[in-house]
């Protein structure tokens, strides 16, 4: 089943997006900013398949992005944790001061279960219109 990430708003704090899962679940997102170091990727369709989030000893989707290395789904909860990848999360808020997905690994639980069985799938990442 596809997977669908539609950006809302890039802050300096990262860029806050929204997921809409195969059964219309939506949860929230967070990836870092466009410019910089470790930047977002591109909007497009990207292949997923299901790998390891190594930092975290637990399951993941890997998105393969060309000219990128090791791009997961996992959970974070602000733009500082990822290296240009995408943290799931079930509302919006603020970690230590900063703008961030809360609730992440039960956000990614629930996107985990959403693609359960599937070995490969798509994600379209799409920028605000």
């Amino acid at each position: 089943m596809p997977l669908v990430l539609q950006r809302m708003l890039e802050t300096t704090q990262g860029t806050i997006g929204q997921f809409t899962l195969a059964d219309d679940t939506t949860l929230f997102s967070m990836e870092r900013t466009s410019t910089g170091e470790h930047p977002r990727i591109p909007a497009g369709l990207y292949e997923v398949t299901l790998d390891t989030y190594h930092t975290g000893g637990y399951p993941a989707y890997l998105v393969h992005v060309p000219g990128r290395d090791r791009i997961l789904i996992h959970a974070a909860n602000l733009m500082d944790e990822l290296l240009g990848c995408i943290a799931p999360g079930k509302a919006l808020g603020f970690y230590t001061g900063k703008l961030a997905v809360l609730q992440s690994k039960a956000a990614l639980a629930v996107l985990m279960a959403s693609l359960e069985g599937a070995q490969q799938d798509y994600l379209t990442v799409r920028d605000p219109n």
